[in-house]
């Protein structure tokens, strides 16, 4: 079995990567090497998705959920996880 990319397992905790298909990630995106980058580009769509109904322009969620992956990439490298 290949190795987890997922952060959380990276961190020590019982989830593999293949736990994810419950969420609509598919074989492709577990495969392709680029699992964690895929995770943060969905969940900015998602964070673009929310702040756009809550009634902010695109430009403003966008810029928004922008800043929340910078941040979260930047994490992520603070405590040595893996892309």
């Amino acid at each position: 079995m290949a190795e987890n990319k997922n952060w959380l397992s990276q961190r020590g905790h019982d989830i593999n990567d293949n736990d994810y298909k419950a969420l609509g990630i598919t074989e492709d995106t577990i495969a392709n090497g680029n699992f964690n980058r895929e995770m943060l580009d969905i969940v900015h769509q998602q964070n673009m998705a929310g702040y756009m109904k809550q009634g902010m322009s695109e430009k403003t969620a966008r810029a928004k959920a922008d800043k929340q992956r910078s941040r979260a990439i930047k994490a992520a490298k603070a405590n040595g996880l893996k892309m």
